[in-house]
């Protein structure tokens, strides 16, 4: 990566049984090493509404974008993602616990 280029901005996207705060341990440090992160929060009312909501949140970083998804937010940002390719360069999805 040159000079010139930004590191990715990152996008949590958490599972059915938390909310985007399960990621707070790790935001600060990712955002001290360059990152622009945000942890969307989404109601849970409908995998529509999420997306829409991921979409949303997508939309305040800058690209390129990597998606993060834990449990059912994998399913998330893998309909997120499928709408906004060009913004989001990477998908990851992960299954351990953020402590």
């Amino acid at each position: 990566m040159n000079a010139t280029q930004s590191k990715p901005s990152i996008v949590f996207c958490h599972g059915i049984w938390a909310d985007g705060s399960c990621f707070n341990k790790v935001i600060p440090t990712l955002q001290a090493e360059g990152h622009q992160v945000i942890a969307a929060q989404y109601g849970l009312d409908s995998l529509a509404s999420d997306v829409v909501t991921v979409k949303r949140t997508l939309g305040r970083v800058s690209s390129p974008a990597i998606l993060v998804g834990h449990s059912y937010g994998g399913s998330v940002i893998t309909a997120a993602g499928m709408d906004v390719i060009t913004k989001a360069s990477s998908w990851a999805r992960c299954s351990a616990r953020v402590r």
